[in-house]
């Protein structure tokens, strides 16, 4: 994973140590020594790997100098700390970075893994069927041709095996298809399976608090997605 260089906005990074040079943020901040978020503009090797991968020449693919590189931390399904990559809009990038610190704070929410979607070639199936948290994708909406809010970085795909998306009969990802209907996410997260976004949950609430609706409360659930105005 790229260390973020000195003079990240919020974050200073010294040697493996995060070095807070802000001050903590609103809600269920971290406790004294866990890790932190940080974010920065776009380094350069990291823009070199989103071409033709996430970034693409493109109307409407938001510009590098729009973009952050987000780095936030979280606990994986065997509840080890790990640190993971996000692409999102530059204005954005605060409040992301405080609404990951209070799920993180929280202890109470898994996710599987957060890498950069440029890891799989900016393939959103890919991407979704290895259980990958994502942000920014110069990509269209599934089934029609204008740009998604992933092309601008304002929504974000959370655990999208545990929280798919449902249109008409069909599940994406496939292996979804266990948490694809109310009842079926009610008993999963009864039997304690990690993973699955609930209303009203640390990270419902987390993404609430910064204005990002969800996309579970869709007609045609998108269990995964928060985007900042909806959409």
């Amino acid at each position: 994973m790229v260390q973020p260089p000195m003079g990240f906005v919020r974050f200073a990074f010294r040697g493996a140590r995060l070095c807070v040079v802000a001050a903590a943020l609103a809600g269920a901040a971290p406790a004294a020594g866990e890790p932190r978020a940080a974010f920065g503009p776009i380094p350069d090797a990291v823009w070199a790997e989103m071409q033709g991968r996430s970034w693409h020449p493109r109307p409407g693919c938001a510009p590098r100098e729009a973009l952050a590189l987000l780095i936030v931390p979280y606990r994986d399904f065997d509840g080890i700390v790990r640190r993971g990559e996000l692409v999102v809009a530059r204005h954005a990038a605060p409040d992301l970075a405080r609404a990951f610190e209070r799920i993180f704070a929280s202890g109470a929410f898994r996710i599987a893994r957060i890498e950069r979607i440029d890891r799989y070639g900016g393939d959103d199936d890919a991407s979704m069927a290895a259980n990958n948290t994502s942000a920014f994708n110069c990509r269209t909406v599934p089934g029609a041709h204008h740009l998604s809010r992933h092309a601008a970085g304002t929504a974000i795909d959370i655990n999208p095996v545990q929280n798919p998306f449902v249109r008409g009969g069909r599940t994406v990802p496939p292996a979804g298809r266990a948490y694809d209907r109310p009842q079926k996410r009610l008993a999963a997260h009864r039997a304690g399976e990690p993973g699955i976004i609930r209303r009203g949950d640390v990270v419902w609430s987390a993404f609430r608090a910064i204005g990002w609706r969800w996309g579970g409360a869709w007609k045609e659930p998108d269990y995964h997605h928060f985007s900042e105005g909806g959409g």
